[in-house]
């Protein structure tokens, strides 16, 4: 007979442990257990017991024999979800606890986007750094897609990034704060060669622009997204990018190389690019908008006082 809610607690409280969570997360990833026991330096029969072992633990089956291999059930979905983040926190803790060892007083890790404002990449880093005793400091730069991804993962804490409009409204663990920072806005950055051309006409027709050499950002990132409503808008078939790239180095690299070279950054990305003289941001005001740029985490962090004082230094500065 199926135990009922508070027979599992009970279960879970007192034989769960995080090698449990270790060897379904393993099941899944390699969907074998004779795999597993391999990895795991055990037996076929000592795996297929500790499964067991769990299973009876969350009174649910886990995962499915077929001729395929192992395959999550719905309960097993929902489990190796939970384990994962489990052991993630658990790593975390460890890697915080020597850090405290070492006289800090733990540490924050950061996603970044490529295209992030100067003023409020110096905002974060001013007040982080500032912090007494010390905090140990992780940047990881990304597109806002896998920052976001990444903080449900919980290998980051926060992340300054595009708004989501996919993200809101969202419940329990999985809801992430969002909380504006600032707009951008959009320019035109073209090679040196072709600027002289474009910048005798008082306005920017996009769709006459469409043979050039395009430097597009990533699929699946806002501003791309934003990129392809512009030329459908304007009745063209979106152009099939030169180049598909984020990196400021990268782009100004590219425009050097690229006479016809064309595409549309932030406005203090677009005068970054620019340094050096290969390329001009062109003056004509666009009307267009980007999405904005803000400070993202999970409603649940364990590190929301931090997160708290960081969104008030960056937002202390003014514009």
């Amino acid at each position: 007979m199926p135990h009922c809610l508070a027979d599992v607690e009970r279960a879970i409280d007192a034989r769960l442990k995080l090698r449990h969570y270790r060897l379904v997360v393993a099941l899944d990833r390699h969907r074998s257990i004779t795999r597993v026991a391999e990895i795991l330096g055990s037996s076929q029969p000592t795996v297929t017991r500790a499964l067991a072992d769990i299973e009876e633990i969350f009174d649910a089956v886990l995962f499915e024999r077929t001729g395929r291999g192992l395959e999550p059930t719905a309960a097993g979905r929902v489990v190796i979800a939970r384990a994962a983040y489990a052991i993630a926190e658990n790593d975390e803790l460890l890697i915080e606890l020597d850090g405290v060892r070492a006289g800090r007083q733990g540490r924050l890790r950061v996603g970044v986007l490529p295209y992030a404002s100067t003023r409020v990449l110096d905002s974060t880093w001013a007040y982080l750094f500032s912090l007494r005793p010390r905090i140990a400091t992780v940047s990881m730069e990304d597109v806002t897609g896998n920052l976001f991804a990444a903080l449900r993962a919980r290998t980051l804490d926060c992340a300054i990034c595009r708004f989501s409009q996919n993200d809101q409204g969202m419940s329990g663990d999985e809801a992430i704060e969002q909380v504006l920072l600032y707009h951008q806005q959009p320019r035109l950055v073209v090679a040196r060669p072709s600027a002289a051309l474009l910048t005798r006409f008082p306005e920017v027709d996009i769709a006459k622009l469409s043979d050039m050499d395009w430097i597009f950002p990533p699929a699946d990132t806002p501003i791309r997204g934003m990129i392809d409503a512009i030329f459908s808008a304007a009745g063209r078939r979106v152009p099939v990018p030169t180049l598909e790239a984020y990196a400021v180095r990268t782009i100004a690299s590219a425009l050097r190389n690229l006479p016809r070279g064309i595409t549309l950054l932030p406005d203090d990305i677009a005068q970054a690019v620019c340094v050096g003289g290969a390329a001009q941001v062109l003056e004509q005001t666009l009307p267009w908008s980007l999405p904005p740029v803000g400070l993202a985490w999970l409603r649940n962090s364990p590190k929301i006082e931090l997160i708290d004082g960081l969104r008030q230094a960056i937002l202390s500065q003014p514009e």
